[in-house]
């Protein structure tokens, strides 16, 4: 109960002590039925905390077997879950029953289980995995899961659970579909769950796909949820229909084809089925709003023989009543929309319609063309389908495969010569057969004559004969295959348009000398292999090459030079000469230093390479070393640090050309530094002054201080703001500053964040300011050192344009300090005017501290910023929970459409009917016939068509077997007890089915633009006559219509 216990610090604390339980469902298939322990301990909760910290204390006291990261607590009876980010006091508005029962001094109770994310996760995990059996029990399960948590329907649907159902659906057979079915009825059954049907098209497209299943039973029971959602809104007629056309061209079947082939009974009669067909489609028309998806849908179901199957199933004798009432109802809307359920055989006028559009022009002649016959392609010819067609067109291939009269040279050899050269093709003239003749029997004598030739030529062993004797215009022989895999040539492969290169190959070949045998034969009795010859060997051992290694490189170069070293003179210490050699390697050469030392180079040397020369300059002493050390030995050289620091003792005024130049380099980011803090200043001023949030933020907290105090104090200083966030109410122990947000955002909706409204003052809380007037004097101080340095180099030699150019720069140097001087001075004084401004004393504002200032400023904004997304964030899920609320554990029968379905339905503790919503004011005549159906007992108004296998019983419905005990081995429906969920749905459908549909003659639709009618209207009675005028077929010469 909520008390006032005392924290420790005299401040009281919001504590409420409520029982807590724990329900083990980590494995939503296997969850069980009750909490435990059966005697729940008591526990004591801050109101103030987060849940989120208060869990695992209440995780230790149960000893759950659940995971703490997963656990979640869930109000009992309610079923609310609570959100472990907020604390119970900031829950207070969704917890009205909650607080109640505290308020009359019960213990509520807190059921602690595994989250509904986690839950769903798990579900959709063991769909996904599993397969055979337990996935046939897990589909058996899944629709009693549903009914005992209500908020897992609108998580499993957020989840994308409606495309797992479909995944596993679709690669399985008709039992487990049957499963899925099963529980995307009960699905549907909720609000949420149908809304998320509704926002889930491949739903919709995968039940029109069923209604083709070879099972009966599967294609019954998606005509029954497909009836459920038509019915459910007009809104949802447009959604079917977008969803057949979706699968028909996909399928590439005509659209509505799956109903089509039920009303065809092609799998058998069954007159339950045909009742739900005709019944969807008659919903789905009338709920159509336009005359032309109203037409759209009729047309493509008359042109696959709808007449004829409404004709047979009429003129049959035993059709159900449902039937044909169904269908006297689908010619009606027919006949109504064209115009003709009023005309009388002997009515000789028809009613004037407005002028056809072009589209039904073009519906006509699409009708009109359907009925011809494309024309048939050519087909391709003997070479290619690229060839042209015609009986005087021919290629080189198909000439050179054609009967020959010369024996020189069989086919298949001149066959293979084509192939050799795939780029060569004859073409001869095609005007006459003789010209053919003609061409052919040149190319035969050409390689009769090469062919001899070559017979010679290898006589001779001249191959340059040969390549010179080869036919240039054929490209080839019937022997030039077995030419080239010869093993006295090996040619390289040429192209036929230039075969120059093959021929000098071959001539090159023929000239080049051939090898002669040795003079002195091998003795028996020769030296090893391993002894070398007498000319220099090429140095390589196995596969490494050490022919690079030259003679040269016999001797060690390490005692010649050991022989010439030199010494060095050296009088530097170790580690000053160790750190000048150190320096010396990021710095260029010392010749390249002096000349920029000289003439002042920014591109030679660096800020930090002038930073280092001015660590290293020699002293009077090292110089005066140096130079005795060089005196005593004049021709032993210096060392490298000792040269360099003689180098730089040569360059004149060096320490003021290093200051000068260092100061040049240095001027830009000093200046910076100082400017930019100072403008930031100057603008964050200027943005809290024009600030309109942190006018409100003042004005409210000045009058919640007048409040709070009893006082009518006219303000307040601001360092109070610092303690805004400290000082928390004695109730639900909220922050001064929640408040403060909370009532900002009721004043100003349009109120900012004010941290993102004030960055320069956020960036001026950083800066030290008196470090920054130190600073400024110490710029000012370098500025004139700089002076005098550049007065002192006019002893040595220095350019005239350099010298102006240091002039001109430091003139400029001294105006713009002095201006810096001016603006901080000015700055200064508005800042203390502001502190005025805001309410300071004089002797307070010389007292404040600018860093101190805008660091209390950016702190505040901060904070307020934090905590106004929090209070955003739980009125956004105030809002949520309130828009959840309407919907939450709300059925559809709770809707006006399906409002009678209500009080039929029988009580089952398993399933979450809801309490509210009585019979909505829709229709009249509908809804009497809708209550008189629902009234009624089921067996007297099935007419024995309910789903096979069902039990029907007056007695009150068993209660259902939970997911852990059923049997998943058998059907559902087959020979268990149906539940609730399955009374309500066939009650859904018989109320769809048996009700007075809407009035069709009373619905005025969008009319077409072109009087647009029926096609079966159009081919039994023609064009009409001012369709025949529009189209401008009337009174021509030669024309009948």
């Amino acid at each position: 109960m909520a008390g006032g216990e005392d924290r420790g610090d005299g401040e009281p604390v919001s504590v409420v002590t409520v029982r807590v339980q724990y329900l083990e469902d980590t494995d939503p298939f296997a969850c069980a039925n009750f909490p435990e322990p059966r005697r729940a301990p008591t526990c004591s909760l801050d109101g103030a905390l987060p849940l989120g910290a208060q869990i695992p204390a209440v995780h230790r006291l149960l000893g759950a077997p659940l995971k703490l990261e997963d656990c979640a607590l869930q109000v009992s009876p309610s079923g609310y879950y609570l959100d472990t980010e907020l604390s119970l006091e900031e829950q207070r508005e969704m917890l009205e029953g909650f607080y109640e029962e505290i308020s009359k001094g019960r213990k509520p109770t807190l059921i602690l289980r595994t989250q509904l994310s986690v839950r769903v996760n798990a579900i959709l995990e063991k769909l996904y995995s599993s397969s055979g059996p337990e996935l046939r029990r897990s589909l058996f399960s899944l629709k009693q899961i549903f009914q005992e948590d209500k908020d897992l329907v609108p998580e499993f649907v957020h989840s994308e659970g409606l495309s797992c159902l479909i995944r596993v659906g679709a690669a399985a057979d008709h039992n487990y579909q049957s499963y899925i079915l099963r529980a995307l009825g009960q699905l549907m059954l909720f609000v949420d769950g149908m809304l998320g049907v509704v926002a889930h098209s491949d739903t919709i497209q995968w039940l029109y796909t069923l209604c083709a299943s070879l099972s009966r039973l599967v294609v019954k029971t998606a005509l029954k949820l497909l009836l459920v959602f038509v019915e459910y809104s007009e809104n949802n007629a447009p959604l079917f229909i977008r969803a057949v056309n979706s699968v028909a061209s996909t399928t590439g079947a005509p659209p509505w084809a799956n109903l089509v082939s039920i009303l065809e009974e092609k799998n058998g009669a069954d007159p339950e089925l045909l009742v739900y067909t005709v019944t969807l489609i008659n919903k789905t028309l009338a709920a159509l709003p336009d005359q032309d998806s109203f037409y759209d849908v009729t047309d493509a179901l008359e042109q696959q023989g709808m007449e004829a199957l409404v004709q047979r199933h009429l003129g049959t004798a035993g059709t159900d009543v449902d039937l044909r009432t169904q269908l006297v109802l689908y010619e009606n809307a027919l006949k109504l929309e064209d115009g003709d359920i009023e005309e009388a055989p002997g009515a000789g006028g028809r009613r004037e319609r407005r002028k056809p559009s072009s589209e039904e022009g073009k519906r006509s002649r699409r009708s009109l063309e359907g009925g011809g016959c494309p024309a048939r392609a050519p087909e391709p010819g003997p070479t290619g389908p690229a060839s042209p067609v015609g009986p005087t067109s021919s290629t080189g291939p198909a000439l050179l495969t054609g009967p020959a009269s010369s024996p020189v040279g069989p086919p298949s050899g001149l066959q293979a010569s084509v192939n050799l050269f795939p780029t060569i093709s004859v073409a001869p003239s095609a005007d006459t057969s003789s010209e053919r003749s003609i061409y052919k029997a040149r190319f035969l004598e050409n390689v009769a004559a090469a062919e001899t030739e070559k017979q010679v030529a290898l006589a001779q062993g001249r191959a340059e004969t040969l390549a010179g004797a080869m036919p240039n215009e054929a490209g080839g022989h019937p022997d030039a295959r077995q030419l080239w895999d010869s093993p006295e040539t090996a040619p390289a492969a040429r192209t036929p348009q230039s075969p120059a290169p093959c021929v000098l190959l071959r001539a090159q070949r023929s000239l080049a000398p051939e090898p002669k045998e040795p003079l002195i034969p091998a003795s028996p009795k020769a030296e090893p292999i391993w002894e070398l010859p007498t000319r220099a060997p090429r140095l390589s051992i196995g596969d490494l090459d050490f022919s690079d290694l030259g003679e040269d490189e016999d001797q060690d170069m390490l005692n010649k030079a050991g022989e010439g070293r030199r010494t060095m003179t050296t009088v530097l210490d170790p580690k000053r000469s160790n750190a000048i050699n150190i320096g010396l390697t990021t710095l260029p050469p010392v010749h390249v230093i002096k000349a920029a030392l000289l003439n002042f180079d920014e591109f030679a040397v660096s800020k930090d390479g002038i930073e280092k020369l001015l660590t290293m300059m020699p002293t009077e002493e090292e110089r005066q070393k140096i130079e005795e050390a060089q005196l005593a030995n004049p021709d032993i050289p210096l060392g490298p640090a000792e040269n360099f620091l003689m180098t730089l003792a040569s360059i004149g005024g060096l320490a003021a050309r290093l200051q000068l130049w260092a100061f040049k380099l240095d001027y830009d980011s000093m200046e910076r530094e100082i400017a930019e803090p100072l403008f930031d200043l100057k603008v964050g001023m200027e943005q809290l002054v024009q600030n309109a949030t942190f006018r409100c933020i003042l004005a409210t907290l000045l009058a919640v201080g007048n409040f709070l105090n009893g006082s009518q104090s006219s303000g307040f200083e601001l360092s109070y703001l610092e303690k805004v966030s400290e000082v928390k109410d004695t109730v639900r122990r909220q922050s001064l500053l929640h408040h403060l947000c909370s009532l900002v955002l009721q004043t100003r909706p349009e109120s900012s964040d004010l941290y993102s409204e004030i960055p320069a003052l956020t960036r001026c809380a950083k800066v030290d300011f008196e470090q920054l007037t130190e600073n400024l004097g110490q710029l000012e101080r370098r500025s004139r050192a700089a002076e005098e340095s550049l007065r002192s180099l006019a002893k040595h030699e220095l350019a005239p344009a350099l010298r102006a150019r240091l002039t001109h720069f430091l003139d400029q140097c001294a105006r713009r300090v002095a201006m810096l001087r001016i603006v901080h001075r000015r700055v200064c004084n508005r800042f203390h005017a502001f502190l005025l401004y805001l309410g300071y004393t004089p002797q307070a504002a010389r007292e404040v501290r600018i860093m101190q200032f805008c660091h209390t400023l950016r702190e505040f904004a901060l904070e307020y910023r934090t905590c106004r997304e929090r209070v955003l964030q739980q009125q956004q899920k105030q809002a949520t929970y309130r828009e959840r609320n309407k919907t939450r554990g709300r059925m559809i029968t709770e809707t006006e459409k399906f409002s009678g379905v209500a009080g039929e339905a029988p009580s089952n503790p398993s399933v979450p009917v809801a309490v509210s919503s009585g019979p909505g004011r829709g229709d009249a005549d509908s809804h009497a016939s809708m209550k008189s159906l629902l009234t009624s007992r089921p067996e007297d108004t099935t007419h024995n068509r309910r789903s096979r296998g069902m039990v029907q019983s007056s007695s009150p419905i068993m209660p259902t077997v939970g997911p852990s005990t059923a049997s998943p081995e058998e059907p559902p429906g087959s020979s268990l007890p149906s539940d609730t969920s399955d009374e309500i749905m066939d009650l859904l459908v018989q109320s769809v089915t048996k009700s007075s549909p809407r009035a069709l003659a009373a619905r005025e639709r969008k009319r077409s633009r072109g009087n647009r009618k029926s096609l079966r209207r159009t081919l039994k009675s023609g064009l009409g006559d001012d369709l025949v005028q529009a189209l401008g077929l009337s009174k021509g010469p030669g024309l009948e219509v």
